[in-house]
């Protein structure tokens, strides 16, 4: 690997030293981060059990550009780890890893004689803030800017690992119109994701399947409203599940979940408040319709809080009841939560928020009973610039265990702490 690696790096130095002969720019960049992890009780909420975390670990991201001219580039993005440390999986205590992964690499070019662009490759989307999607795709978008609107149509591969089977894709197609005029903003979004007869039931991001599908069908509504002022903000997010399914024994079945979130940020000289929640339905029948909130398979990414919904410390998320799903895809879930920052110093930060953690639908608390309080989770995070970009994040968040936050009689509370520093160029 080390030899592979050598030789890309020189191959790139060799690109940039011949570029200006071809007249092509070259730009790079990069993320690097170092994190410190330590934790208990997020897998299954006992404190007699051995369920707890404490390790080191690190990644890399680099991106290099190369490009022809304002009209024509091609981008590209690696990944190098994640690494933690001592683990033998990645060769001798954490060295000589394997793991170079592409996270994008795509062709971004104006079409001539018309205002659309086009980015044909694997590529970063963004849907409603990770509420429909957060991830790299392999995709075509087209984006056609009208001040103050912009439409962008797209399509993504999303499985097609058998290329003589049409009915083991799963394609995604999507249609966006964004909104930005002075202090208002606006997204209208449809998403339609075709599984063929390749999932089962329900078998999306953040959910299990339970029977195999024909002609699965999900497609998603949403809608996004903004206001923003000098002293406060507000931002409304709204998900609707349509579609539908046919049963392989029979029957068929609906998706008919949806999702809403409200944030509110007011601006006090050096400090930011915070009022904000989301609701996301659960199932609330036996029929064959899946009423929870789904998302749309490998797609769904919305981070929220530290340990329930995967902050800064995301290596590791709560598992500890399956009646419903929290991590970056909640789903038969709410939360309402308060929080406050105050910016202390030019380069220091302090945050603190507080989060009520519910069910929509009740869920297995322990054998025989049911219940809809998970608990209240309390996070911190300090924010301090160290040198030249580097920033070093230290946090630690603590849920108050309610009976629905496992399976089990007891349900013993939860703690995460950590640090990350991180360096942006």
């Amino acid at each position: 690997m080390k030899k592979n690696l050598i030789v890309f790096v020189a191959l790139l130095a060799a690109v940039a030293v011949a570029l200006p002969a071809f007249a092509v720019d070259f730009k790079y960049g990069g993320v690097m981060r170092v994190r410190w992890i330590s934790n208990d009780n997020m897998a299954d909420g006992l404190d007699g059990d051995d369920d707890n975390n404490n390790l080191f670990d690190q990644r890399a991201r680099l991106y290099f550009d190369f490009v022809g001219s304002e009209n024509l580039k091609v981008v590209t993005k690696f990944e190098l780890g994640d690494i933690t440390w001592g683990a033998g999986d990645t060769g001798d205590v954490g060295a000589d890893g394997k793991d170079v992964e592409i996270k994008n690499l795509y062709l971004d070019f104006n079409i001539p004689n018309t205002p659309i662009n086009a980015k044909l490759g694997v590529q970063g989307i963004v849907a409603m803030k990770g509420w429909i999607a957060d991830d790299d795709f392999s995709a075509a978008v087209f984006t056609m800017p009208f001040e103050p609107v912009k439409l962008t149509l797209g399509y993504i591969a999303a499985q097609n690992e058998d290329a003589t089977d049409e009915s083991e894709n799963v394609d995604d197609f999507f249609i966006q119109v964004d909104y930005a005029n002075g202090p208002f903003s606006g997204t209208l979004i449809g998403f339609y994701q075709y599984a063929h007869d390749a999932l089962e039931v329900g078998q999306f991001e953040g959910a299990t399947g339970f029977g195999q599908a024909l002609d699965n069908s999900l497609f998603d509504l949403g809608v996004a409203l903004g206001y923003k002022a000098d002293m406060f903000d507000v931002n409304v997010n709204f998900v609707k599940n349509f579609g539908s399914y046919d049963l392989a024994g029979g029957g068929s079945g609906d998706y008919t979940g949806w999702a809403a979130e409200a944030i509110a940020n007011v601006y006090v000289n050096n400090f930011t408040f915070t009022l904000g929640g989301f609701y996301t339905t659960g199932d609330d029948d036996d029929d064959n319709d899946v009423d929870y909130f789904i998302y749309p398979y490998k797609s769904g990414s919305h981070y929220w809080a530290e340990l329930m919904g995967l902050g800064v410390l995301d290596k590791f998320g709560p598992s500890a009841n399956d009646g419903y799903s929290a991590g970056d895809v909640p789903s038969n879930l709410y939360t309402v939560y308060a929080g406050v920052a105050w910016q202390a110093l030019e380069a220091t930060k302090l945050s603190f928020a507080y989060y009520y953690i519910g069910t929509a639908e009740d869920v297995e608390s322990e054998p025989g009973k049911m219940d809809d309080s998970v608990g209240s989770e309390i996070d911190f995070r300090l924010t301090q610039k160290v040198v030249d970009g580097l920033t070093l994040d230290v946090v630690g968040a603590y849920l108050f265990a309610d009976d629905a936050y496992s399976t089990n009689d007891q349900d013993d509370d939860a703690y995460e702490v950590g640090a990350r520093l991180q360096w942006s160029f």
